[in-house]
């Protein structure tokens, strides 16, 4: 049964994303890392089946990182973000401001969106690599996407401050 609470595509491919930038990043397993950014969704989308795709996705993207060469992962893998949240392909700025639904809204689970995520970030790398997609802007933030705070806040979570 497919469950209309699943976040848009571009919703996960932003999370595949940031899921594999704090794999490779940090020390816990990528079922690790992809359950706890799945939980960080549970108030907002369905995460019966998130950590799974999550897990698939990135499988299949840090593959395709393996076998081409690859200079700074993080950025790619930030700038991935930063492009699917503003654009639909590389010539189509995303509309953040929809006449009708909402940009953020549930849709229903694709089975298919871990693969489609995985081939995406494939076709922008090699827009990277061809000079035909953007790079990240060196000012641009998380928190500069005020559209899609409900989401970047929940990606990109502020550290809570050390307490003595």
């Amino acid at each position: 049964m497919s469950s209309d609470k699943c976040p848009p595509q571009f919703v996960f491919e932003m999370m595949t994303a940031q899921t594999a930038r704090e794999f490779i990043a940090g020390s816990e397993t990528s079922e690790e890392t992809a359950a706890r950014i799945a939980e960080a969704f549970s108030g907002l989308y369905d995460t019966a089946l998130l950590a799974d795709d999550l897990i698939k996705a990135i499988e299949r993207i840090l593959t395709f990182i393996e076998s081409v060469n690859v200079t700074d992962v993080d950025l790619l893998f930030e700038s991935f973000i930063y492009y699917t949240a503003n654009f639909e392909d590389p010539r189509t700025k995303r509309n953040k401001a929809p006449l009708f639904g909402g940009l953020l809204k549930g849709r229903p689970r694709d089975p298919t969106r871990a693969l489609i995520a995985s081939r995406n970030f494939s076709t922008y790398a090699f827009g990277i690599g061809q000079g035909k997609a953007p790079l990240k802007p060196e000012d641009w933030t998380p928190e500069s996407e005020k559209e899609m705070e409900p989401i970047m806040s929940r990606l990109f979570p502020k550290a809570e401050p050390a307490t003595a």
